[in-house]
């Protein structure tokens, strides 16, 4: 039943369904990006290669997002997951939040949903489990520590890709007529 209950959620969060509101699918390579932390230098996802990665996005002044902190630094202290926040704020309120929290993982700040609108979400928290090759394995909101174990267990919607996203910068798009056309993907890796 807490399932549905939050998968229902996720669909209050998302809808109306359009672009930039359901976030990346499984199966997609996560984009790249740098920004800078609230302690500290910049950080770039690419430094985080080779590791499992629980990426979250939060808001200043959300407060299912603040309240979800106790249970992501846990999940940091275990070690399993490298637990990486992007908050969209700019980098005062950020640290005030993080000093508020106690957050103990890495905070990384956006401005203008920046980076949150390359991984096609907007609503907070809301997170994606990228896996060691830099591949989205899972997704979905984080309002409480159940919702944060069904993203890590894989039970968002569109969980348990087939198969990754090609790596290179063309990929094959099959049209309605039958045809295939490539189209060029390229990546920022700087925001």
């Amino acid at each position: 039943m807490a399932l549905l209950r939050w998968q229902l959620e996720e669909l209050q969060a998302t809808t109306p369904s359009r672009l930039g509101r359901m976030g990346l699918r499984p199966g997609k390579r996560a984009p790249l990006f740098k920004l800078p932390s609230v302690v500290g230098p910049e950080a770039d996802l690419a430094d985080y290669a080779g590791r499992k990665v629980l990426l979250v996005f939060v808001q200043t002044g959300c407060g299912p997002c603040g309240a979800v902190v106790p249970d992501l630094n846990h999940l940091h202290r275990e070690g399993e997951y490298q637990v990486v926040v992007v908050n969209n704020s700019d980098r005062d309120k950020a640290r005030k939040w993080v000093e508020e929290t106690n957050a103990e993982f890495t905070v990384l700040v956006q401005e203008k949903h920046a980076v949150s609108k390359r991984y096609e979400v907007l609503a907070t928290p809301f997170g994606f489990v990228i896996d060691e090759k830099g591949v989205i394995q899972s997704k979905g909101i984080m309002n409480s520590k159940e919702q944060i174990g069904f993203v890590l267990k894989g039970r968002g919607r569109g969980a348990k890709a087939d198969h990754d996203e090609p790596e290179t910068d063309e990929a094959a798009v099959t049209e309605s007529n039958g045809s295939v056309s490539h189209s060029q993907a390229k990546e920022v890796q700087h925001v």
